[in-house]
């Protein structure tokens, strides 16, 4: 079966979140300690911790996948993505909202002539740190955290490292979940742990 039968299948998209919220998991350190470091270095009181970078990560990187491979969905395909990835990456109903924020920041860039990926590494940075002082001076220096987080190119390259999924990725996804994948009886009315983790 052609792997764009797959994209109308919220399971295809539960699937998906699963993977790459396990390759984050185990990636996301590559990108966040050199940003603590980097942070420590210039005095800025800000750190990234991984309950915070993992889930967005996670959702910056369906976000590259969907543009890649399924950019002319139509809407109820674009459901079906919404429905499958909200059920796999967590918190609960963290991914619609995540998803909202880079849309909008993609929309309105951070600076001119920004490359959309460039954006989802700068939504990345920003809405994934945490302030290690307390929230009142926190807001009055955020304006120029934000400044710095976008400007630094240490910041911005370990960013896009955190929401840039591997080369080959999508294939294997694709290819596995095809492989998984049973009748239409099994997975309208199973519950798709069963057969796409043996749970």
């Amino acid at each position: 079966m052609p792997v764009t039968k797959h994209l109308r299948e919220s399971t295809f998209w539960y699937y998906l979140g699963h993977r790459v919220w396990d390759d984050v998991t185990g990636q996301i350190a590559e990108a966040v300690i050199p940003m603590n470091v980097r942070a420590r270095e210039e005095g800025i009181p800000v750190v990234w911790k991984l309950d915070r970078a993992v889930p967005w990560a996670a959702v910056c990187r369906v976000y590259v996948l969907s543009k890649q491979h399924f950019a002319d969905a139509t809407q109820a395909q674009f459901r079906s993505l919404r429905r499958g990835c909200s059920a796999s990456i967590q918190p609960r109903g963290f991914f619609d909202q995540a998803l909202k924020r880079v849309l909008g920041n993609i929309n309105e860039p951070a600076l001119p002539n920004r490359e959309p990926i460039d954006s989802l590494a700068d939504t990345f940075a920003a809405a994934s740190m945490n302030y290690t002082i307390p929230d009142r001076v926190a807001e009055s220096i955020h304006p120029s955290v934000l400044e710095w987080i976008v400007a630094d190119q240490v910041i911005h390259t370990a960013a896009l490292l955190a929401v840039t999924p591997e080369e080959h990725f999508w294939d294997e996804c694709t290819s596995e979940y095809g492989r998984r994948r049973p009748g239409w009886i099994r997975r309208t009315f199973s519950n798709a742990a069963t057969w796409l983790f043996g749970r």
